[in-house]
C-alpha cells in the first residue's frame, strides 16, 4: 500500500480527533492525525473536574498527552504538522498537510475545534491582551496586577478563578445583565474576594501605548468609564476552524458544519465530530464521545462501499 493511503484521516489532535484515531485503529483501519499539539486546545483547561474517572487536578496537558500516547500506542500516524487543504479528487480525499505532504483516503473526520473570537471592531495589537489564562496567567505572579476577563460565560469564570490566584484584582465586564455560567462556577466566582463582576457592561475599546493600560467600556445607561489595568483575558465567543476545508460542506448561520446522526456531513464520506460541528453542549467528554461515534460510522461507510 502507498505511504500516503489511508482508510482515514483525522483533521484535529484534539479530545474528538484522538479518540476518533483510538477507535478507528482498534476497528482494523489505518489512520493519519493531523495537527501539532496534542490534545489541541485542551491545555488551556486547568484541571478537568467534570470528566468521569478523573479526581483530583488532572491538567488538560496531562489529559491529551495520555491520549495522545493511547492514539500512537494504538499505530495511528501523527506526522506533527496541521492540514492546510483537505479536497476530494477521483473518489478519495485528498490532504495536504503545510509541510507539502499529501495523504489520501476514502473517508475523512474534521475535528478541528473552534477558536476564540476577538473582540468586534476592536483591534488586539496590544501586549497584554490574552486568550489562555492557564498559559497567561503566571505573567503577572508577583505584580500586584490589575486584570480584566471580558465575557460571562463558564469560560470567562474558568479565566477569571485562574488568574485570581495571581492578580490583586479581576474585574469580570459581560454585556448582559445576568452572567450565563452555571451554579458550580458562580459560587466558586462569589466566593473570591479579589473577583468583582460588572454586568450590563459592553467593553468599546481598549487603551494603551504599546501595552494595554486601560478597558474602555459603556454601561446600559449610556455612562462610559475608563478602567485602568494590567492585562485583559478575553473569552467572547468561538468560531469554529474549518478554512482548510475545499468542499461545498452544509454549515449553520456560525459556520459549524451540520452533521446527521452518524455524525456523516452533508458531504459524502466526511465526518465530523467534537466542537467543529453543530451541537448542543461542548465539552471534552462530548468530543471524545464524538470521536468513538465518528470512528464506528466511518466504518460502516466504508463496509456499505
Amino acid at each position: 500500500m502507498d505511504e500516503s493511503r489511508y482508510d482515514l484521516m483525522v483533521a484535529g489532535m484534539g479530545p474528538a480527533g484522538i479518540t476518533a484515531a483510538v477507535f478507528a485503529q482498534r476497528l482494523g483501519l489505518k489512520t493519519v492525525v493531523f495537527g501539532d499539539v496534542p490534545g489541541g486546545s485542551v491545555y488551556m483547561i486547568e484541571a478537568l473536574t467534570n470528566f468521569p474517572g478523573l479526581v483530583g487536578d488532572v491538567s488538560g496537558t496531562q489529559f491529551g498527552t495520555l491520549a495522545f500516547a493511547q492514539a500512537q500506542q494504538e499505530g495511528a500516524f501523527f506526522p506533527m504538522a496541521r492540514l492546510q487543504r483537505l479536497s476530494f479528487r477521483e473518489g478519495l480525499f485528498r490532504g495536504i498537510d503545510v509541510n507539502g505532504s499529501t495523504y489520501r483516503s476514502p473517508a475523512a473526520i474534521a475535528a478541528t475545534g473552534r477558536t476564540p473570537k476577538l473582540l468586534p471592531g476592536i483591534g488586539t495589537d496590544l501586549r497584554g491582551v490574552h486568550f489562555c489564562s492557564v498559559c497567561d496567567g503566571p505573567l503577572y505572579r508577583d505584580k500586584n496586577a490589575v486584570l480584566a476577563v471580558v465575557g460571562g460565560t463558564n469560560a470567562a469564570a474558568q479565566h477569571a478563578l485562574t488568574i485570581a490566584r495571581v492578580a490583586r484584582e479581576v474585574i469580570m465586564i459581560c454585556r448582559l445583565p445576568s452572567m450565563p455560567v452555571d451554579a458550580a462556577h458562580r459560587s466558586q466566582v462569589d466566593a473570591r474576594d479579589n473577583i468583582t463582576t460588572m454586568e450590563s457592561t459592553t467593553v468599546t475599546g481598549l487603551r494603551g501605548s504599546g501595552q494595554v493600560e486601560a478597558v474602555l467600556v459603556t454601561r446600559a445607561d449610556g455612562s462610559a468609564e475608563e478602567i485602568p489595568v494590567d492585562g485583559v483575558f478575553l473569552a467572547v465567543g468561538w468560531q469554529p476552524n474549518t478554512d482548510y476545508l475545499d468542499m461545498a460542506v452544509d454549515r449553520n448561520a456560525e459556520g459549524y458544519l451540520i452533521t446527521g446522526g452518524r455524525l456523516m456531513t452533508s458531504f459524502a464520506g466526511l465526518f465530523a465530530a467534537g466542537d467543529v460541528r453543530d451541537t448542543d453542549l461542548y465539552q471534552v467528554l462530548t468530543a471524545c464521545a464524538d470521536g468513538a461515534r465518528a470512528a464506528s460510522h466511518v466504518m460502516a461507510y466504508l463496509n456499505q462501499r
